[in-house]
């Protein structure tokens, strides 16, 4: 089944109070999309401003899956997935200017690209799993998981990943995953060696930037998945980010033989890859054999491309952390090192802060996949 197509229509509700409830307090103020069965069920719905008492409502159970799942994948292949060559070969100067032209062009119509999930954060598979009664989420007690990754698309972002980004991390005690392209570019192990010995964790970043994965035919899926083998085996990689974050079922029900995890999936994916989709969830889930680790927070390419600048990214970061953290998910930040997105002064440095702000913030503690993948086992089983 398309995870888009489904005879439940959503409609939009803002959280006006919630009585007697505390595992839902963190909601009040919060709009969510609801499916209309649920919310006309719930006081105040005609008036689309809800009000939660300690009744539940039935069936709410049954809607959580199929609101993480309902715009979870991409299943047509973008324009950069169709071209006859790889769209890498388009000149990265022109395909920047694209980028951002459309980026300021749709920046104030988000409710039509964003409709659902909607952004930058959109917590309504969390809303009605807490709306449900069902077992509390493993990391609503004490601070709040923060997840720093990275997508090391060029040997540029390794580079300065190594002399930038981990300087930084390492100053306040955190330790970052980092996704690598196998096959785009000569790999220097000499870097990636250290990056592991440093304590940092390595991943897979699909094969070779081309798109092309999660759409091939299933033998040509497979052959590429397993080309990366001997580099997961050689670092001890457990997980996988796909590119341009374009993933389809095919592609995860594929990488269950080879990872533990995938980290693909946004909350709220915004504008790119395709308009309106995401998990609208803060919180890490299965699917298969795999854990999802949503890529919670809004990340760096996107907001840039819609045109925020740097003061008013790390405002979107802090906002989108502080309702994370009340609603009992983790901050999953992705960054890229190259200069043109987190690699410059101002953008490195703005990095820094909001790192040092988590650090000196009692509500948040840096973690690790690892750490992550424990947590979901133990409550996985437990349930």
């Amino acid at each position: 089944m398309n995870p888009r197509n489904t005879t439940d229509e959503l409609v939009s509700v803002k959280i006006e109070a919630v009585e007697d409830v505390p595992d839902l307090a963190w909601a009040v103020g919060l709009e969510v999309s609801l499916p209309i069965r649920i919310a006309e069920a719930l006081p105040g719905y005609r008036q689309k401003r809800i009000i939660i008492s300690r009744a539940r409502v039935a069936d709410t159970a049954v809607c959580i899956d199929g609101l993480r799942m309902r715009a979870a994948f991409t299943p047509s292949p973008p324009v950069s997935a169709r071209l006859p060559f790889s769209y890498q070969l388009v000149p990265l100067w022109f395909r920047t200017a694209i980028g951002r032209a459309l980026g300021h062009l749709q920046r104030r119509r988000s409710r039509s690209w964003a409709a659902y999930p909607r952004w930058p954060l959109d917590l309504s598979a969390d809303f009605v799993a807490d709306l449900s009664g069902a077992a509390p989420s493993p990391f609503s007690d004490g601070r709040t998981p923060v997840l720093l990754t990275h997508d090391i698309d060029t040997a540029e972002g390794l580079e300065n990943l190594v002399g930038r980004f981990l300087p930084i991390e390492e100053s306040i005690g955190a330790r970052s995953a980092n996704y690598v392209v196998p096959f785009a570019w000569p790999l220097d192990h000499g870097l990636l060696t250290e990056i592991s010995a440093r304590g940092h964790e390595l991943g897979i970043h699909g094969y070779d930037h081309s798109n092309r994965t999660p759409f091939a035919a299933s033998a040509q899926r497979k052959s590429r998945i397993e080309a990366a083998r001997p580099l997961v085996e050689r670092y001890g990689m457990t997980g996988y980010r796909a590119p341009s974050l374009l993933r389809t079922q095919e592609l995860l029900a594929d990488l269950g033989d080879l990872y533990s995890y995938d980290s693909s999936i946004p909350t709220s994916g915004g504008l790119f890859p395709v308009p309106n989709n995401g998990c609208a969830t803060a919180r890490p889930f299965l699917i298969g054999k795999l854990v999802e680790i949503p890529l919670t927070m809004p990340r760096d390419g996107s907001l840039k491309f819609l045109g925020y600048r740097p003061h008013e990214i790390i405002s979107i970061w802090h906002a989108c952390a502080r309702q994370i953290a009340a609603s009992g998910g983790i901050v999953t930040l992705l960054t890229h090192c190259e200069t043109r997105f987190s690699g410059d002064e101002t953008m490195l440095s703005m990095y820094r802060r909001f790192l040092e702000d988590l650090a000196s913030d009692d509500r948040y503690r840096f973690s690790t996949s690892a750490e992550i993948l424990h947590v979901v086992g133990n409550y996985s089983h437990e349930r």
